[in-house]
């Protein structure tokens, strides 16, 4: 995969400054936890199992680590580490290693040990690894009754735990799930919510197979192909709606006020996951970006086009809503910039591996490059989300409106695992155009929303007064020492975090837009903030 294919790892749950993030974009989380998009790939059934050895397995995972991550690997320790999860399984395993030996014991007793490999030989550490498993599996019953599989999730849970939080191991079940969330899948098109062992449908995809067909919102999903859906696992539900491309599935449905239940017969066709939403707001366009798949940029480009139709020369400018987006595809992130900005850096990355320093700028010829611009972010715009803020920010051309957002500012590259499953590796950081790190501090909004500064008067007041994000403060974020946590609190306090996403952002925004003059003086006033030093 090409760097410009590569994902930002979506933020996990953090237990830190910005409390419980909700998992906005993670699908599967739970059961009955709201509404699905039924995103699971294009497959009735589990994923095919794929035969691997350990040494096959973790010999692929350590060299792609070892030369990948953004920092360089501790082998031994990452091994140790990885080693130590067995005892999730069988809590009789334990793992000992010393300067020259590792040794597998069963309780207090030494059952096998090993003489360590170089450092660095990461084929050497995945041979002593699968060694380990076997003389473990020698004593320990539980061991011996868990597939490959648990075993490599618990290992590799245990060795990535000190790394820095986004690399991460999918299994290939969930790999597939999130492939799909990228890449699409064969399926009709709805979105299910999941409610005392029915599936109702939350939402139609227009023109999806679903559509067509006539399924409405509110209908509940009883069979598939002759087979009750209901109190089924919902993930066993999705499966059953899944199939390959062409073929057909007949869906039993009732639907409120209609006494019987009916059947259609619904040919699947290749999904993906809508991303952009447009409305018209009077003369003001709202679109909104839930994440960053392999249309996001596309679609974003023909919402900007059916505006300027819809709405014609009247149009005062556009909305675009990032708040709770979690991010998702770097080429996206690019391509959604690109599409207002007719020149300029959009971002850089840097990272150990050579691949991994790069500089994306914008070309002139895009849909959106003469259309104002407001975005709005908050605490949970992460990633890919916040690379569009920054980059329209620090280039002059949008107001940002909201609250500080996440500062996850790292790119993941996904490497393919001989068992199909997925290692998503951190491996270069990304800058700002203006050259601040993102990690750890975020974007800051030239128009803060944060407490008592949500509400639309108090805030236009602000703005009309000339009080927006100050250029020496602006100087302060990128000048900041990313290795003191507690003086990056400080600054994000300035405009503190804030999860929620409320419509007086929105009303904020379209008063900027319709107001030419407040809005030509604001965004002088970001320009200049973007020149500060």
């Amino acid at each position: 995969m090409n760097a410009l294919g590569r994902q930002f790892a979506r933020p996990r749950r953090p237990q830190s400054r910005l409390g419980v993030l909700a998992a906005a974009m993670v699908l599967f989380a739970t059961a009955c936890a709201g509404p699905r998009e039924a995103t699971r790939p294009d497959a009735s059934g589990p994923p095919r199992a794929v035969a691997t050895t350990p040494t096959q397995f973790f010999g692929r995972a350590y060299e792609e680590l070892s030369g990948r991550y953004i920092a360089p690997i501790d082998m031994p320790a990452l091994a140790g580490s990885g080693l130590s999860g067995l005892s999730k399984l069988d809590p009789r395993v334990n793992v000992r290693r010393t300067d020259t030996r590792l040794d597998v014991l069963d309780g207090a007793v030494v059952t096998a040990s090993y003489d360590l490999p170089r450092r660095d030989d990461a084929l050497r550490w995945a041979q002593l690894t699968a060694a380990a498993i076997d003389s473990a599996r020698g004593f320990s019953q539980p061991l011996r009754e868990a597939n490959n599989e648990r075993v490599y999730r618990a290992i590799l849970d245990s060795a990535l735990a000190p790394l820095d939080g986004y690399t991460r191991y999918d299994d290939p079940e969930r790999t597939r799930d999130v492939r799909a969330t990228r890449e699409g899948f064969g399926g009709i098109g709805v979105t299910l919510a999941f409610e005392q062992g029915e599936a109702r449908i939350e939402a139609v995809t227009p023109d999806s197979p679903a559509a067509r067909a006539g399924l409405r919102a509110g209908d509940r999903l009883v069979g598939a192909d002759g087979r009750s859906l209901i109190g089924l696992p919902d993930r066993d539900v999705l499966a059953r709606l899944r199939g390959p491309v062409g073929t057909e599935v007949r869906v039993d449905v009732r639907r409120p006020g209609v006494d019987a239940k009916f059947e259609l017969r619904i040919l699947r066709t290749h999904i993906l996951p809508a991303t952009v939403t447009y409305r018209r707001d009077g003369d003001v366009a709202y679109i909104r970006v839930a994440g960053f798949n392999q249309r996001t940029a596309e679609n974003l480009a023909d919402a900007i086009r059916r505006a300027k139709s819809e709405i014609g020369p009247q149009m005062r400018g556009a909305i675009v809503d990032l708040r709770g987006n979690l991010g998702g595809l770097l080429d996206q992130a690019v391509g959604v910039s690109d599409l207002f900005l007719a020149g300029g850096t959009i971002v850089t990355t840097r990272g150990r591996h050579r691949g991994s320093l790069q500089a994306m700028s914008a070309q002139p010829g895009d849909v959106g490059e003469d259309v104002p611009l407001v975005v709005l972010i908050n605490g949970q715009s992460a990633s890919a989300s916040e690379i569009v803020a920054a980059a329209l920010q620090d280039n002059g051309r949008a107001i940002v409106v909201g609250t500080t957002s996440f500062g996850k500012g790292s790119v993941q590259s996904i490497v393919t695992l001989p068992n199909e499953g997925e290692l998503v590796i951190t491996w270069a950081r990304f800058h700002a155009p203006t050259g601040y790190p993102l990690a750890d501090l975020g974007v800051v909004p030239a128009v803060c929303t944060s407490g008592a500064d949500a509400d639309v008067d108090r805030a236009l007041q602000a703005v009309r007064q000339g009080r927006t994000t100050r250029p020496e403060t602006m100087a302060r974020w990128r000048a900041a020492d990313h290795s003191d946590m507690e003086g990056l609190k400080r600054l994000r306090s300035i405009c503190a975090p804030e999860n929620a996403a409320r419509d007086s952002d929105i009303a904020i925004a379209a008063a900027l837009l319709r107001d030419r003059g407040l809005f030509a003086r604001t965004l002088q006033s970001v320009q200049t903030a973007a020149q500060a030093r």
